[in-house]
């Protein structure tokens, strides 16, 4: 399984950023990952190329980086460049491909592009998203079995309408928690995210996934807020409280 981070204290905190200074203030807050995401642009939205470089420098190894890529129907016409140096892992997402019967393939052809080094799918991490109906996306399990057929390290869970509900409004705990069981009895990460805050972040914390991500939770004035390092101390506390609970 791939070694993002210390297993032992498991779960870690992913904060999505969209600049340097936000991932300043996550890493001042104890995020254990940075993700790079432009929230304006959808649920994986990608950053500019330049931000994404600019919050790698900003970061300098302290924890890894990640980057949201976009989803995949955005990319079937016009070729991607590559992503900047220095990110441990990327995610597109795969909203509006479910009746599209090459989606794997062109899954595939997009690591290849936007990763142009060896093992490109060791670096991507597939997107299932809680409100796949929604987002016209592959159910979960056939996200799952491409993930593994590709040798993906990780596997995240979202949604992808932020304005209908969190994770568990469309997705009941006991159900995650046996998919979150086929995903880590396949050696994979597993990252819950969806719009957890509060009881929801909580429930999350205490189905012990690999990574909690993100985004709203974090910041002042909601998602296109901006992140705060007080915020995210809070989020570690939560996490610490939510695993002494004896459930």
């Amino acid at each position: 399984m791939l070694q993002l981070i210390d297993r032992d204290n498991c779960p870690g905190l992913l904060v999505s950023v969209r600049d340097a200074s936000e991932a300043l203030a996550a890493l001042a807050g104890g995020a254990q990952v940075i993700d790079v995401k432009e929230p304006g642009r959808g649920s994986l939205g990608a950053a500019d190329s330049e931000t994404v470089a600019a919050v790698v420098g900003a970061v300098d190894g302290r924890v890894p980086v990640t980057a949201a890529a976009g989803e995949l129907v955005d990319f079937t016409r016009s070729p991607q460049a590559p992503l900047p140096s220095g990110l441990s892992l990327f995610k597109i997402g795969l909203a509006n491909c479910r009746a599209l019967l090459d989606w794997k393939s062109r899954w595939w052809e997009l690591m290849d592009a936007m990763w142009p080094h060896q093992n490109a799918s060791q670096h991507a991490v597939a997107v299932a998203y809680a409100d796949w109906r929604t987002a016209n996306a592959p159910e979960p399990l056939e996200v799952l079995r491409a993930a593994v057929d590709a040798g993906c390290p990780a596997l995240l869970v979202d949604t992808w309408d932020k304005s209908a509900g969190t994770l568990f409004d469309h997705w009941p705990a006991d159900e995650l928690a046996r998919f979150i069981e086929s995903v880590h009895s396949n050696d994979l990460l597993l990252v819950l995210a969806g719009s957890l805050a509060d009881e929801s972040f909580a429930a999350a914390a205490r189905l012990s996934p690999d990574l909690l991500a993100v985004r709203t939770a974090a910041c002042e004035s909601g998602r296109n807020g901006t992140v705060s390092r007080e915020r995210v101390a809070l989020l570690r506390d939560a996490i610490a409280i939510a695993n002494s609970v004896t459930i």
